[in-house]
């Protein structure tokens, strides 16, 4: 049953909402048929038996070569394969969200002897050991983890020059992670002072799969993959704020408690007034446009807006398209021109110390 999950042809959402089926057991019939009907592995196996000669294929109502039906026993006749009237469909109303959300948290999956990967059933992030960097990764796609030039106003999805302090053993474009059905690969990209997951180094385009709890290292920076946390259980009951991190100079921005955040440069001469004013970063946001981006707060959760700025805003490395709202989540990384903010919150007990 899990491989049939698994090798079945429903999108990665709907594969998840059958696994907690399965688990909850509420799983029907009609699903079982379908999953088993439409297994990619058992028609390569019944195939692959075919042609060792395995299995021999036997009409109805005929009796194979070499067997002999019992005297004073009627003949048996195999059924006929049993057919799908229709295609199994899954209504909006039973899709749960691919992340939790404040109206209704996921619950963690129990714990089985089978049961799929975890990156299959929950989004996963790499984490900075040092700093606590949190880098939230797609479940399709890719993205490509460096540190900002400058100099030739490049920059990566990821950047990570502040968790390397500047040391720049982090190439401009070091290693890409692609992500397919929650599953996410990495692969070194020529850099520098190299990649290794497991203390084991990658050559330049191989690509190794990330499994929960393995430890990568950049050069000298350090991550490890794993599932998300429930970030909304962890700050349920407790204050908390929400900010966001320039990547390149680690200057923090918290987000007022407006219904409407406008993100960019202020500019008084020409009327420009902005809520989170990026004109201290510098030579930073020579491409970051005065009204760049809107964040609003819907439901508990705040969304992001690209205001038609001159050269985009990008999310986790996609582009949006004017009047897109997406919902932010933390360790996602927003890309204002060249100036990549890092989307988390922080308790109450973080906050000591810190200015606002």
């Amino acid at each position: 049953m899990i491989r049939c999950i698994d090798q079945s042809p429903c999108l990665p959402e709907e594969k998840v909402e059958i696994w907690k089926a399965f688990l909850a057991r509420q799983d029907t019939e009609e699903i079982r048929q379908f999953l088993q009907e439409r297994c990619i592995l058992r028609q390569e196996d019944e195939e692959r038996a075919l042609r060792e000669g395995l299995v021999s294929p036997v009409r109805e109502g005929e009796i194979s070569e070499g067997t002999k039906v019992a005297e004073g026993f009627p003949e048996i006749k195999r059924p006929g394969p049993r057919h799908v009237t229709r295609p199994l469909t899954i209504g909006q109303a039973d899709l749960m969200p691919s992340r939790p959300t404040a109206t209704a948290p996921l619950q963690e999956l129990p714990e089985v002897e089978e049961q799929p990967e975890p990156s299959e059933a929950l989004p996963c992030s790499l984490v900075v050991v040092s700093t606590g960097h949190r880098i939230s990764l797609p479940a399709e796609g890719e993205l490509i983890l460096g540190r900002i030039d400058l100099d030739l106003s490049f920059a990566p999805d990821v950047d990570l020059t502040c968790d390397t302090q500047g040391m720049q053993s982090i190439s401009r474009r070091h290693a890409k992670i692609t992500a397919f059905g929650g599953r996410h690969l990495i692969e070194d990209l020529g850099s520098t002072n190299g990649t290794a997951v497991k203390g084991r180094p990658l050559n330049q385009g191989q690509r190794v799969p990330l499994q929960p709890d393995d430890h990568i290292n950049l050069g000298l920076c350090e991550l490890t993959y794993n599932r998300i946390p429930r970030w909304l259980g962890i700050y349920r009951g407790r204050p908390y704020r929400a900010f966001f991190l320039v990547t390149f100079s680690g200057n923090r921005y918290y987000l007022p408690p407006n219904p409407e955040i406008i993100l960019g440069l202020s500019d008084p001469e020409r009327g420009v007034a902005v809520d989170i004013d990026l004109s201290q970063e510098g030579r930073l946001v020579r491409r970051t446009s005065p009204r760049h981006a809107r964040v609003i707060e819907e439901g508990g959760l705040h969304l992001v807006e690209d205001l038609g700025s001159t050269h985009g805003t990008k999310l986790n490395g996609s582009f949006l398209e004017v009047g897109e709202l997406v919902p932010l989540h933390p360790g996602d990384h927003l890309c204002l021109g060249s100036c990549i903010l890092y989307y988390d919150f922080e308790t109450q007990v973080e906050q000591k110390g810190v200015a606002a």
